[in-house]
């Protein structure tokens, strides 16, 4: 299954070595660091039977735990020099060398958590074979950190792994195979590779509805990974998902694109593609099987109905779209964590399409000092049916056509309004940047 998907992503491991994803939070982040800092203190005075290693790693997992990742990052570095006392390969480096990894990746410094996820992962083959379940955590973050880096190969790579040591450990059908396999889909989809997305959700999909049944909760996350991938899609630049090379042209060249059709004002014509009716089938399912179940997660109900809304709003059917997005405001209400994101998703307004010009997809492969950057600032006002108006250019920096380009994209562009008491209303003053990537000019 995972080979026929070439590759495989997150899954919710439970790894031995513990590393902040996988502790539990506690109820006061606050009162958990100052526990821990309390340990911490008692250690270094040598008070018996305190390790200071180990409250330098709950420290650090503290920290991580309260989404302080640059806080985390020196508890666990000093723990782990303490732990390489043993041995730069003994188990007891894992624990504080994982979470000093994940922590850099978190807090985005990708270049110093990638080499420490990397010696993690070899330790930890090492330790308890190529095929155990304590690598899932290393495995996510590396890739993510490889992902951030570019060097999506690699994160590939590491992601064929994962999955195949998930349906190795759980098998074929399981909960937690299902769920890596959307962590995989989400990871396809959000790196451009939109249909290899979609065919991750279907296997996830089918292997669900055949070992669990075709209304298990679980069936709901592939569902509606199966609609985002198309979504997302919908915003993507036709030039990536089709490639063409005008005659005459050597590359996919910007001035190579074809003319395009003009309305009676000027405006270029953009025509959004066509959305497979297989992904709001798949919505209306998973909204179904939400419906019909008393356990079900108010906070998924309300981001399913949300994307219901969504699609309609790709779709140009604001009075559809209006209905669900009105039933998720007051399911929002309704329900007790108030500061869920959820809960603010119509405190402003939301771009949901945007049909992206090639001229801002397409970064220069050439070292950075051999690129620079330029701008396009558009301002407009987002209708309470979603749509644009008013849209013009403020500043930019680059070419006309290519400001031009921009700001026909943006009049084309979909939002989810802002709703007041549950109502759409017209919010003016929108300031959108559009930044390019343009090689440097030669001297």
């Amino acid at each position: 299954m995972i080979a026929v998907s070439v590759a495989a992503s997150a899954l919710a491991a439970e790894p031995a070595n513990r590393v902040p994803e996988a502790t539990v939070a506690a109820q006061s982040p606050n009162a958990d660091i100052e526990t821990a800092l309390a340990r911490v203190t008692a250690a270094r005075s040598g008070a018996e039977g305190v390790s200071l290693e180990a409250a330098l790693t709950a420290l650090g997992d503290a920290h991580a735990n309260a989404g302080q990742y640059e806080a985390a990052a020196p508890a666990y570095n000093e723990a782990l020099q303490l732990a390489e006392r043993h041995g730069f390969e003994d188990v007891r480096v894992l624990t504080p060398l994982t979470g000093l990894g994940i922590a850099f990746s978190r807090s985005g410094h990708h270049d110093e958590a990638v080499p420490r996820l990397q010696r993690a992962l070899t330790i930890q083959r090492a330790k308890y074979g190529l095929f155990d379940v304590r690598q899932q955590e290393t495995l996510k973050v590396l890739a993510a950190s490889l992902t951030a880096l570019d060097r999506k190969q690699e994160a590939q790579d590491f992601l064929v792994y994962r999955g195949r040591v998930a349906e190795k450990a759980y098998g074929a059908g399981d909960v937690k195979v299902v769920e890596a396999m959307c962590d995989l889909g989400n990871w396809f989809a959000e790196t451009g590779k939109t249909e290899e997305a979609r065919m991750s959700f279907k296997v996830a999909l089918d292997n669900a509805s055949w070992k669990l049944s075709p209304n298990h909760p679980a069936v709901v996350e592939p569902l509606r990974g199966i609609a985002r991938a198309q979504m997302l899609r919908q915003s993507y630049p036709e030039e990536w998902l089709r490639p063409r090379s005008p005659k005459g042209c050597k590359t996919i060249a910007l001035e190579c694109s074809p003319p395009f059709r003009m309305d009676s004002r000027g405006h270029r014509i953009i025509l959004p593609r066509k959305l497979d009716p297989e992904g709001e089938d798949a919505l209306k399912r998973a909204l179904w099987v939400l419906e019909a179940d008393p356990r079900a997660s108010s906070e998924v109900r309300v981001e399913t109905l949300i994307q219901m809304g969504d699609w309609q709003q790709i779709k140009k059917a604001p009075v559809d779209a209006l209905s669900y997005y009105q039933q998720a405001w007051q399911l929002s209400r309704a329900a007790s964590n108030a500061s869920s994101p959820a809960a603010a998703a119509f405190d402003s307004p939301v771009r949901v399409f945007y049909p992206t010009p090639m001229i801002v997809a397409h970064i220069p492969g050439l070292p950075p000092e051999e690129t620079r950057t330029q701008h396009v600032q558009i301002e407009f006002t987002v209708k309470a049916d979603g749509s644009v108006a008013d849209a013009r250019i403020v500043e930019h920096d680059t070419r006309e056509q290519y400001a031009r380009d921009i700001l026909d994209a943006v009049r084309v562009s979909r939002f989810r309004p802002k709703l007041v008491d549950g109502k759409p209303v017209d919010v003016p003053g929108i300031v959108f940047r559009e930044t390019l990537w343009r090689p440097e000019a030669r001297k």
